[in-house]
């Protein structure tokens, strides 16, 4: 689905994608252009503008509405103000890094948003750390394409047998680590 996707409009899939997702699919946009869909320069274009928009986006609902939001989350709270203190250190380098933070980019928007910092302000630091993340990721996946095409390859002539050992590890990961404490395991304990 997505390789007609790509065929037909791999501008608007990048820039959706990276709206939407992110990482992955910027991945999905490189490994795409290196197929000869779409030009390369211009899905790394598409795909700056798609997560730009979306962490746009971001910092201006939490600029308007995060107080309130806040409110009704005293745990998100609580998690906020223990990161406020480095983030207040140096707000600006947190600002241009966050995408290439991973697991914080969230926290960063929310907090430049809750932050008196202006839309302009966040938006040139967010532009300089899109473009960074954009060409970074998109570097590495453009010089991996080949590697990850052919284990695609690999993958696509085993699908059943992947997909198999995938479920069963996704289902053994959730029954150890994820699934309710509360639960009785299938075997009585007596």
């Amino acid at each position: 689905m997505l390789e007609g996707l790509y065929e037909t409009c791999g501008y608007l899939a990048s820039f959706l994608g990276t709206l939407i997702e992110g990482e992955m699919l910027l991945i999905t946009s490189i490994v795409s252009a290196k197929l000869g869909y779409f030009n390369l320069y211009g899905g790394l274009l598409a795909a700056f503008f798609g997560a730009f928009v979306r962490d746009s986006i971001q910092f201006l609902i939490v600029k308007k509405q995060g107080q309130k939001l806040l409110s009704k989350k005293p745990k998100l709270q609580a998690k906020l103000d223990s990161a406020s203190g480095w983030f207040n250190k140096n707000p600006f380098l947190y600002m241009t890094i966050y995408r290439l933070a991973y697991g914080f980019g969230s926290v960063i928007i929310m907090l430049s948003g809750l932050k008196n910092v202006s839309y302009a302000r966040f938006a040139l630091h967010s532009a300089i750390g899109v473009a960074l993340w954009t060409a970074i990721i998109g570097g590495l996946g453009y010089f991996c394409a080949d590697l990850m095409i052919e284990k695609l390859t690999f993958l696509g002539d085993h699908s059943l047998e992947t997909i198999g050992v995938l479920a069963t590890i996704g289902l053994l990961y959730w029954f150890f680590f994820k699934r309710p404490h509360d639960t009785h395991c299938f075997i009585p304990i007596k």
